[in-house]
């Protein structure tokens, strides 16, 4: 998932221009494509600021980045880098998060902040009322969720960390699930891992209901 910056300044002219022709409330949106080839990134919002001295950007309005399978999408968005390459930044998205890729779940909370390092995207932090995960896993097809008060999402590891009572269960019975202060999910691996005081419910498979007995046939009669 490496997310590659090295066109941003030519993205960030071309950006800065037609922000400026389009006018700050203008309902047209305002697109680039950073880098080319698989690794490029693309993102949208309404309006866009640059300040090239502090090195920070800001998106406003339907914001969008994407790269590969990858997405990020919110009402705002707050970047700063120490560079203006921005291939080490720290994204601050608000309102409406949605964290989404097609292999490893999607994310939704009211606030995420996403740290890229070295061009990649290393992990994103996520709170709401709540927060929440959610996963369709491949081999069967059935839905995994959760929520949380706060979820750390590990790229690298392929692992969600849900804190603040935290609950994951399988769709496939909403009483089933495992609750507690801290639970880790292995998105990659489909393990858990709960700490501090849990509980976790499974409700026992039913089995088939047998034909009744007819008490009143006489055995050796026809």
């Amino acid at each position: 998932m490496a997310m590659r910056f090295a066109e941003f300044l030519a993205a960030v002219a071309a950006i800065a221009a037609l922000t400026s022709a389009t006018g700050a409330d203008s309902p047209e949106r305002v697109d680039c494509t950073i880098g080319a080839g698989p690794g490029k990134i693309t993102c949208s919002a309404r309006t866009f600021s640059m300040d090239y001295k502090t090195h920070l950007m800001h998106m406003n309005g339907e914001v969008k980045i994407a790269r590969g399978d990858l997405s990020v999408a919110a009402d705002e968005a707050q970047a700063s880098s120490s560079s203006q390459d921005f291939k080490n930044s720290h994204w601050v998205f608000t309102g409406n998060v949605h964290v989404r890729t097609e292999s490893q779940g999607d994310l939704h909370a009211d606030r995420a902040t996403v740290e890229i390092t070295d061009g990649a995207l290393a992990s994103a932090d996520v709170s709401g009322s709540p927060a929440q995960f959610e996963q369709t896993r491949v081999t069967s097809g059935r839905l995994v969720k959760g929520h949380a008060a706060t979820i750390h999402y590990d790229v690298a590891a392929a692992t969600v960390k849900l804190a603040g009572d935290a609950m994951l269960s399988d769709v496939r019975n909403d009483n089933d699930g495992v609750h507690g202060p801290t639970i880790v999910y292995n998105i990659r691996d489909q393990k858990i891992a709960a700490g501090g005081p849990a509980n976790m419910t499974v409700t026992p498979k039913k089995e088939p209901a047998k034909a009744p007995h007819d008490s009143s046939a006489t055995p050796g009669k026809p």
